[in-house]
């Protein structure tokens, strides 16, 4: 028997978490829903475990991309060969190796079967899939192209996920050479200049101005090193927790597109999302008005979202699309030219989808780009603040030498 931590939902959509004994997950799961609860989430109970709950309620730990597009286009496949919709949930549900999303299945294909629609089904897990992910899964049920909606929405995670790797996989290297040079300067700074503060205070001549200065922060720093490290990690968790409140997100976010270079990639990965997403919609048959509201959905810089919100309004009192894009540093003439275009010859779903590959491949650019700029800036400031602290210590020996010989 193994204990089981959980988080589910009782009949008033009371969320609750607890721990229960069972053989396995699905056998807890089955015990929790006897006492009339609705698990959402079931993981063995051990100090491994608690880490991710942690990092849940920070708002650090999401469904991984990567995984959600594999299963979509498993899910696409299955429906592409004639199985019924609760029998490839069931098969889904088998084939995960995710505790998380094997448990969900469980849920949503018994919710499937007592006559809920998918979309529905899918709504209750949005740590899994999330608001846009289950609107284009309603689109796909509505018109009845469930499988080329999936295979369109597995595309376009995989897209998004492949993206999100190259850029990691760019700030590697600049990340590493920044944790080495804090790492080194704090070593020097705590560790090592104290033991020759002492003999540079010994020493008759007045010490120079570089070397007091690093002296003076490494007897600082040397005693509150450990509150210094509390204040660093309570303000990272602060800032995170902060960042959920929406207006606070919004003004970040708005900060975050003047900063140069950063701000117009930004700008670029943002736009790709946009007209792909509404270049999928548009072609399922989707009205203009849902499908700015759903692709505005996607979005993850909120000052952006709101300005796809904005034109949705004015499209709703009778403006054409393009007058409505306003931000002339987010929605280039360019930008607005092909939406007009589009609209005047009726092909926008495919100008908007092919503006949306235009973008990917600006962004990809993009990334290089930055990743070129990041790398040597990274190594000269670095190398500049330990060079500084190690020519401060150098300065006095030098000074004694000279004065020897």
């Amino acid at each position: 028997m193994t204990k089981f931590g959980y988080t589910a939902k009782a009949e008033a959509e009371k969320r609750m978490e607890g721990t229960i004994t069972a053989d396995s997950i699905a056998s807890a799961a089955q015990g929790l829903r006897a006492t009339g609860l609705f698990p959402i989430c079931i993981e063995p109970q051990s100090s491994a475990g608690k880490m991710p709950r942690v990092f849940e309620r920070l708002g650090l730990k999401k469904f991984n991309t990567g995984k959600l597009a594999q299963f979509t286009d498993q899910f696409a496949n299955l429906l592409d060969a004639g199985i019924p919709l609760e029998r490839a949930l069931r098969l889904l549900e088998s084939q995960t190796a995710s505790p998380l999303l094997k448990t969900a299945l469980q849920e949503i294909t018994e919710s499937v079967f007592e006559g809920k629609s998918l979309a529905e089904a899918l709504s209750a897990y949005p740590k899994i899939f999330s608001a846009t992910y289950v609107s284009m899964i309603k689109v796909g049920q509505e018109t009845g192209l469930l499988a080329d909606m999936l295979r369109r929405l597995s595309k376009s995670l995989d897209e998004e996920y492949q993206l999100r790797s190259r850029l990691k996989a760019a700030m590697v290297y600049p990340a590493f050479l920044t944790l080495v040079g804090m790492g080194t300067v704090i070593v020097l700074m705590v560790w090592v200049i104290p033991k020759f503060s002492s003999f540079f205070t010994s020493l008759e001549h007045q010490l120079p101005l570089p070397t007091r200065i690093v002296i003076s922060m490494s007897s600082t720093l040397a005693k509150i090193w450990p509150l210094v490290l509390f204040i660093s990690l309570l303000i990272i968790l602060s800032g995170i927790r902060l960042l959920k409140n929406k207006n606070v997100r919004f003004v970040f976010d708005r900060f975050c597109l003047r900063i140069p270079v950063v701000g117009n990639f930004i700008i670029k990965s943002q736009l790709l999302q946009l007209m792909r997403t509404l270049g999928i919609l548009l072609w399922h048959g989707v009205n203009i008005l849902n499908a700015l509201n759903i692709a505005a959905e996607t979005l993850s810089n909120k000052f952006i979202a709101a300005q796809v919100y904005q034109a949705q309004e004015r499209v709703a009192i009778g403006e054409k699309l393009q007058d409505c894009f306003t931000d002339d540093r987010i929605f280039s003439s360019a930008v607005l030219s092909v939406i007009a275009i589009g609209q005047e010859c009726g092909t926008m779903p495919q100008m908007l989808i092919r503006l949306g590959e235009q973008y990917e491949q600006q962004t990809q650019r993009q990334i290089k780009t930055l990743t070129s700029m990041i790398e040597p800036v990274m190594i000269l400031l670095m190398g500049s603040i330990v060079g500084f602290v190690v020519v401060s210590m150098l300065m006095p020996i030098f000074k004694v030498s000279t004065l020897v010989h």
